[in-house]
């Protein structure tokens, strides 16, 4: 039962992706998920070469040239120092220039024409000119795309609920985990101290959320937090199955919810 779980869990997202768009694109989005799963595994084995299947994630979509610089920073800041970390972030930093034109039209600071008029139209609602500019100037347009992204990402709702009942205009709204899993990442989240791969979790899993926060439309590209994502609710999972007694209930409801889900995918391509 618990092979079971796992596998409606970790399937739903790229079934639905897969089955949402055409072989072609489904590819672009699932070989960065794979070159970070890659990554987990050679974490896992010790290997400190982990790092290099990052770095050719922006050479397949250009539009997460910034991952493997992020991932990087936090590698050196948060673990150990080394040449060759450096040298890595080198290496990261060449390959991000080098793709920056194709990285840049996609990001939040592109120039917003719409957004910058109504900046300067709700401006004069301001008593003076000081506080205008103090409160609603036109930095602001960057910091409050940024920050809805941010939110966008990191709510539960866009991934066991599909954004219901607020779906956006700029997304799939595609059904990636099923409703009953936000029980078994949560709890993986709050323990993921247990996790002997957590740094390597949190480091992707923050380095993908900074990525996605900067990009005009993240839709399907977020699909590289798939990975971690997954490796949450498995750990998750474990822990219920170590800690209660009644942890075959929990999973046999899961996988009970769990399969209408994943038949309604199927049924509505």
């Amino acid at each position: 039962m618990q092979h079971l779980a796992v596998l409606l869990g970790i399937l739903f997202w790229p079934t639905s992706l897969y089955f949402k768009n055409i072989p072609q694109d489904f590819i672009t989005y699932l070989i960065p998920a794979l070159l970070i799963l890659l990554g987990y595994f050679l974490y896992n084995k010790g290997w400190k070469f982990y790092t290099l299947p990052i770095l050719i994630i922006p050479f397949v979509e250009p539009k997460l040239s910034l991952f493997p610089v992020i991932y990087i920073l936090f590698d050196i800041i948060f673990g150990k120092k080394s040449i060759y970390k450096f040298t890595l972030l080198v290496i990261s930093f060449a390959v991000l220039f080098s793709l920056w034109e194709a990285l840049w039209g996609q990001t939040i600071f592109i120039p917003d024409y719409e957004a910058r008029q109504k900046v300067i139209r709700e401006t004069q609602l301001y008593p003076s000119v000081l506080l205008a500019r103090t409160f609603h100037n036109k930095a602001r347009i960057i910091t409050d795309k940024f920050t809805a992204n941010l939110f966008a990402i990191t709510e539960a709702n866009n991934y066991f609920f599909g954004f219901a009942p607020r779906q956006s205009i700029n997304n799939q709204n595609l059904p990636k985990f099923p409703f009953l899993g936000i029980i078994f990442v949560l709890y993986g989240v709050f323990h993921i101290n247990k996790n002997e791969n957590k740094k390597f979790i949190i480091t992707s899993f923050l380095t993908a959320i900074i990525s996605l926060s900067i990009l005009t439309i993240f839709d399907r590209n977020d699909f590289i937090l798939w990975i971690p994502l997954s490796l949450i609710l498995i750990h998750g999972i474990n822990l219920i199955k170590q800690n209660f007694k009644f942890y075959f209930l929990v999973l046999i409801l899961f996988v009970i919810f769990a399969i209408p889900e994943a038949l309604r995918i199927l049924l509505t391509l």
